[in-house]
């Protein structure tokens, strides 16, 4: 053999096995990529299910608007007839008409009791998506404790002042903070499952309509829409005897209501006044602040002497009282 015919062959060779490498190299590089692409990255797969999920509350919050504004405006025009017909009523004066004022209550009772009905289910709806957004945008909830934080309350707080100055709806706040241990003298820190069990007993005392939430580290605030100062401390009266039942610690809670010249500062310096008082005892208490009295609840719940319990007086809600001698 020659060496051109050598060199021929070593050459052919040389390029069928760099061609069969890069065949190999190919068939590895497709089948790699592939490889990659098949499992679901963790980061798109966690932001579709979330885009998924902000669509449907949207198209949620878009239904029940929809729903509210048209059972809305066929009632506004059922009671323009209504009006309407008083109105005739009134100029006429027949010897039959208190048997059309009868007929004509009755026939806007019904779509009257319709609108209520859907209104209280849109109203769930709402709450409902509401705390969705609330657990979507992640920054109104306290991560320790499940309960909302400071800012969801101080949102809320903003609201039901609100409706307070639009149509005088009155509202009550409690605040509450956890003691130490009923046995031993152990310190008031908590552990977080503590703190956990006795937000969720917070809660599990609460109304739909109220809202729980984490005022400080050890400190919790309850919202009661449409709530006295007497229904306010019955939810508190309920609430501590659970909290002994189940946490066996020491808990005290200040409770007041808004009032006419009130302001978010006011009405949480009031509740703060009222929770100092409840700490300095060494049982489970409850003291309310109307404006100008603090006092003591002297209830169906009190854990300490009753005979030591006595009307405080302030005539600056935001001064620290003089405590009655225990």
């Amino acid at each position: 053999m020659t060496l051109f015919a050598v060199i021929t062959e070593t050459v052919q060779g040389l390029l069928t096995d760099t061609m069969a490498l890069a065949a190999v190299a190919l068939l590895g590089y497709l089948f790699g990529h592939r490889t990659r692409q098949s499992p679901a990255d963790p980061i798109n797969e966690k932001l579709a299910f979330e885009l998924s999920r902000a669509a449907s509350i949207a198209k949620e919050l878009q239904q029940v608007a929809q729903r509210i504004r048209q059972d809305v405006s066929s009632h506004q025009s059922k009671i323009a007839k209504f009006k309407s017909r008083i109105g005739n009523l009134q100029r006429d004066k027949t010897a039959d008409g208190w048997q059309t004022l009868n007929d004509e209550a009755e026939a806007l009772l019904v779509p009257t009791m319709k609108l209520a009905t859907n209104l209280s289910l849109a109203y769930d709806q709402l709450r409902k998506q509401s705390t969705q957004l609330m657990n979507f945008a992640d920054t109104r909830t306290d991560p320790q404790t499940g309960v909302r934080n400071r800012r969801a309350m101080e949102e809320q707080l903003d609201v039901l002042f609100s409706l307070h100055a639009q149509n005088n709806s009155r509202f009550s706040l409690a605040l509450f903070s956890m003691g130490p241990q009923s046995e031993g003298n152990s310190p008031s820190d908590h552990s977080d499952d503590q703190l956990r069990r006795f937000a969720g007993l917070l809660e599990n005392c609460s109304r739909d309509t109220d809202l729980v939430a984490r005022s400080s580290t050890e400190e919790f605030v309850v919202l009661m829409p449409h709530t006295s100062l007497a229904g306010a401390t019955i939810y508190s009266e309920r609430l501590l005897q659970q909290i002994a039942d189940e946490l066996g610690c020491v808990t005290g809670g200040g409770i007041v209501e808004v009032q006419a010249d009130d302001t978010p500062q006011k009405i949480l310096t009031r509740a703060d006044s009222a929770l100092y008082s409840a700490r300095t005892n060494n049982y489970s208490c409850l003291y309310l602040h109307n404006g100008k009295t603090l006092r003591p609840h002297d209830g169906v719940y009190s854990a300490g002497p009753k005979e030591s319990q006595e009307v405080v007086s302030s005539d600056d809600p935001s001064a620290e009282p003089a405590l009655a001698a225990h």
